[in-house]
């Protein structure tokens, strides 16, 4: 399967390089025939992707410029500026000033966010020489979605206050009281932020859904010397701990707003499963956050199409040191990555001083061997630990019951654990996880630390096929992105991450990000659009009366079918 959707592929960049040189040739053999005809050019507007101009959805006029001037009694019946439901003619005037044009809408009328609009040109128009177009042209134009904090109500062309949005979130990463309190939390410095991100959310209204991709919660993210079920604290198991993180006093809040959002009945609230919160159950989400939507497969895994062409997951299946690996040890589902975030716990916890040496890969399993060695020899040159006080041999690791596991474990012994089949069942672990395309353990390994080759692998390489994706939406590298696929200007999907909410000193990237996807199938729009925004402090404002707001960073739209 997957080598045809290259095959396609390949045939795809052919034909699409052969257009753009017949096109060349085409348009140096008018220019040469023809110098005298009339050209257009959009001076003020960007040109995207070798396929549209970009509008702001507030526009109030669109200037054309010709490289002649125009005979103003041929313009009228020569131009139209239309929409899917046709020509918008009794909402605009034209104007001609020279060699230039102007469409200037009517008081009142407004341009929808989000949409697609086309401008043609008919051989009717002419200059003053009585030079005209060559042949009928027609220019596509697509307007910027509405900014989330800007809720005017426009005009006629179908742009209202209906709730059409989708906001993402991902990877917030809420450690429980004692993560707080002995800082090996990767979540505290964005939790005003984020609390009032949730408000934001529902207060606003055109927002339909807030989805959350993942790692809400954070298991984790403990020390390795420390056990994370403790009948002390009545955290005895999975339960337990997961209740224990919504309670602690820097996530409560957050969860207040979250059960907030869902009592007021305007937003639907969507939970997909992460990594770091692959043992919660449909169950329990439910028993924290009443009234959620679970959007889970099998264990650990889920998945939510809100429209068939926008799939958005956490994006873990995809990654083998972290997806759940339910062969390797039967009755078990976490994967190594959860020891070596036992480890990097222990680091920010400043337990540890400096590495002397890193563990050596042996001949079985030599993929796995060598992910495991970096993985664990990065984090303990980024923490400056010394392996000979950790003991890699020492069964250190308290376990307590997470995942079945009563008795501690040693570094090693979870290595040779892993080391003994990994490999051997990756195919056999894809096909229980639902991976669409199984991939090798080299592929699955890179995806860890580059998830947008996964989205392109799994997703978005099959282009000619009639159920693929437009959009693929994931969270888990923490890397706020958005990409156009496969070609900037020639694509056919886009992926987008929605970051993460972790301390800004914790990430290499951008934090407070999320994703704001407005489907075509809800808008009335014959595109999906996709937005990336930071929740930041305006900066307009100064002293100690700073207030957050949403700050667009990039976008992109595609047509829906």
């Amino acid at each position: 399967m997957k080598s045809n959707s290259i095959i396609s592929l390949a045939c795809f960049l052919t034909i699409v390089t052969f257009s753009s040189i017949q096109f060349s040739c085409n348009k140096g053999q008018q220019l040469t025939i023809l110098p005298d005809s009339l050209k257009v050019s959009f001076p003020l507007l960007n040109f995207q992707h070798n396929q549209y101009y970009t509008l702001d959805h507030d526009v109030r006029s669109i200037e054309l410029v010709l490289n002649q001037k125009i005979q103003e009694e041929t313009v009228a019946g020569n131009l139209d500026f239309s929409d899917k439901n046709g020509s918008l003619s009794a909402n605009y005037d034209l104007v001609v000033d020279g060699s230039i044009i102007f469409i200037r809408l009517h008081p009142g009328f407004y341009l929808a966010d989000g949409w697609k609009y086309e401008l043609t040109i008919l051989t009717g128009l002419k200059s003053v020489e009585g030079n005209t177009v060559v042949v009928e042209k027609s220019y596509q134009f697509r307007t910027t979605s509405k900014h989330l904090s800007d809720l005017t109500v426009s005009g006629t062309s179908g742009d209202s206050l209906q709730r059409t949005l989708i906001a993402c979130i991902s990877d917030i990463h809420c450690g429980d009281q004692r993560a707080n309190d002995q800082h090996y939390s990767w979540f505290a410095k964005n939790a005003g932020a984020l609390e009032d991100f949730l408000i934001y959310v529902k207060n606003n209204p055109r927002i339909k859904e807030l989805v959350i991709l993942g790692d809400l919660f954070d298991e984790w993210m403990v020390p390795y010397f420390v056990a994370p079920f403790d009948s002390l604290i009545n955290i005895k198991n999975s339960g337990d701990y997961f209740k224990a993180i919504a309670n602690s006093t820097v996530n409560k809040p957050i969860f207040n707003q979250i059960n907030e959002i869902i009592s007021s009945g305007e937003v639907e609230v969507v939970y997909v499963p992460g990594n770091h919160d692959m043992l919660i159950t449909e169950a329990l989400l439910n028993e924290i956050i009443p009234g959620i939507s679970w959007q889970g497969q099998v264990s650990g895994l889920g998945k939510y199409n809100p429209v068939p062409e926008i799939a958005m997951e956490h994006g873990h299946r995809y990654d083998f040191f972290n997806c759940p690996q339910p062969l390797v040890n039967d009755g078990h589902i976490i994967p190594p990555g959860y020891f070596v975030t036992r480890l990097y716990a222990a680091g920010l916890a400043n337990t540890s001083s400096r590495v002397k040496n890193q563990q050596k890969p042996s001949d079985d399993a030599f993929e796995f061997i060598t992910a495991w060695s970096v993985a664990f020899g990065y984090t303990l040159a980024h923490f400056n630990m010394d392996a000979d006080t950790i003991q890699m041999d020492s069964s250190k690791v308290q376990m307590s019951g997470v995942d079945g596991y009563a008795t501690p474990m040693s570094f090693n012994g979870a290595r040779d654990l892993y080391a003994a089949n990994i490999e051997a069942n990756w195919l056999s672990t894809q096909q229980i996880n639902q991976v669409p395309v199984p991939s090798d353990v080299f592929l699955a390994i890179l995806n860890g630390t580059y998830l947008y080759g996964a989205a392109l692998f799994e997703y978005l390489t099959d282009y000619l096929a009639p159920d693929q994706p437009k959009v693929v939406a994931f969270g888990h590298s923490h890397e706020p992105d958005i990409k156009v696929f496969p070609l900037e200007d020639y694509y056919t999907g886009i992926y987008a991450n929605s970051g993460s909410w972790i301390d800004p000193d914790q990430s290499n990237y951008r934090t407070r990000t999320f994703l704001v996807i407005n489907p075509g199938n809800w808008s009335g729009s014959d595109l999906d659009v996709v937005s990336l925004y930071q929740y930041n402090l305006n900066s307009d404002q100064g002293g100690q009366n700073q207030t957050w707001r949403p700050v667009l960073i990039k976008e992109e739209s595609i047509e829906k079918e």
